[in-house]
């Protein structure tokens, strides 16, 4: 899946990969969503290219689980 939006650059995929690590730990730090594409959590919607709601809603594509700062924005299978 590759993401369209015009605020990319923001999410945590990207952050990653230009070595943004201290603002991914700030945006992160109380995460309610989560990356249906790479797993990474977010506190905001706006950090990620297919946020899905943690605890508060299912995921009907049977979840990623957790990833590590390192894993967050590399593809995954599943």
């Amino acid at each position: 899946m590759s993401c369209d939006s015009k605020n990319h650059s923001m999410h945590m995929c990207a952050l990653k990969a230009q070595g943004k690590d201290d603002c991914i730990r700030d945006l992160s730090d109380n995460p309610t969503v989560e990356c249906k594409t790479c797993g990474a959590k977010a506190n905001n919607v706006k950090y990620l290219c297919a946020a899905h709601l943690l605890q508060e809603a299912p995921n009907v594509e049977g979840g990623h689980g957790s990833v590590s700062l390192a894993d967050v924005g590399k593809p995954h299978t599943g």
